[in-house]
């Protein structure tokens, strides 16, 4: 089963607050000056916990991991990535990667997962943090691929964010009436001030191999810069996500019991995507062994048993097989040196 090639996964995305297990969860997203958007500073419950600068917080040997407490402590390992770096699907902060990897080494790590986040908001969430990572695991890819197959704007300088038409729309609107809205106050003649909605064109799936290259040209570009920045001695792996289909994995009956994996969500033939995953892996890991770091295609037939609540995010032994890969990556990964 897939979905006709018109990009539907924005309107997927505003009937679910930005996804199924965020809506699940009760969780929001919350614009962010230089991240885009992240889940709501402070929250607090017992699936998730967010820190105070938006991420997940995450648990090790030495106690709870958060942004302040990771660099207050000397660092340690961080995971960037999307909401499968977050560990969205877990059921506790401690079955997260970045909970996994802490206590397979023995150091803290720090979970700097952005919900649907692309390269380069990755790059800026680490920016503060690569002083004192001695190992990053880049957990993701799959966002990048994905918004760029079916972007209306696939034009765009930065790239091409996830929920591009919601951001379109407030993007028409002055920052400071924005403001004025929000706080339930009325704009007179905002109309006047309103910018004309950004051109689009049809989405054209002769473009998919073309823009299959552009995507992981802009990962490549964005992971040669962190690797740049990144301090002597660091460790660096991009992992590529698993996707997982009927195409793709034997699903086991408590999987499907779980989620209808050929729902596409995605709001694009999953086929399309299943048919140039691989090229896309390929030429990542092209780029990362120039690059000198480390490439895993942490393929979704590589996990065994019941590791999969839905197309993208393992649960929580899906999260604990995906750090042992991770961990024999890094250990893999050559050491950069200036």
């Amino acid at each position: 089963m897939g979905s006709s090639p018109k990009f539907e996964h924005e309107s997927f995305a505003q009937r679910h607050r930005g996804g199924m297990l965020l809506e699940r969860h009760g969780l929001e997203l919350y614009p962010h000056p230089f991240l885009g958007f992240t889940l709501a500073p402070g929250h607090r419950s017992d699936v998730i916990n967010i820190d105070d600068e938006g991420f997940r917080l995450s648990a090790s040997p030495f106690g709870t991991v958060d942004s302040t407490s990771w660099l207050a402590d000397g660092g340690g390992g961080i995971i960037l990535g999307n909401s499968v770096a977050l560990g969205l699907a877990a059921t506790a902060d401690r079955f997260t990667p970045a909970s996994h990897l802490a206590e397979l080494t023995g150091t803290r790590w720090l979970n700097l997962g952005l919900c649907a986040s692309i390269s380069l908001q990755e790059l800026v969430a680490a920016a503060p943090f690569l002083h004192a990572a001695s190992s990053v695991a880049i957990l993701g890819g799959g966002t990048d691929l994905v918004n760029l197959l079916g972007s209306m704007t696939p034009d765009g300088l930065y790239g091409t964010i996830s929920y591009e038409r919601t951001f379109n729309d407030v993007n028409q609107v002055p920052v400071f009436d924005l403001a004025a809205l929000a706080a339930g106050k009325a704009v007179p003649d905002m109309d006047e001030r309103r910018l004309a909605p950004r051109a689009t064109r049809p989405w054209d799936l002769a473009e998919v191999e073309t823009r299959m290259r552009e995507a992981a040209r802009r990962r490549l570009r964005d992971l040669r810069t962190l690797a740049r920045a990144a301090g002597d001695g660091t460790r660096i792996a991009l992992c590529l996500q698993p996707l997982a289909t009927p195409r793709t994995r034997d699903l086991t009956p408590g999987e499907r019991e779980r989620f209808d994996f050929d729902v596409p969500v995605f709001g694009i033939l999953h086929s399309t995507i299943e048919k140039y995953w691989d090229a896309y892996a390929a030429l990542l890991a092209e780029g990362c062994a120039e690059i000198g770091v480390s490439f895993l295609n942490m393929a979704a037939d590589r996990f065994e048993g019941d590791a999969f609540a839905d197309i993208v995010h393992p649960h929580d032994d899906g999260n604990r097989q995906a750090a042992h890969m991770i961990r024999r990556a890094l250990d893999e990964a050559p050491v950069l040196a200036g």
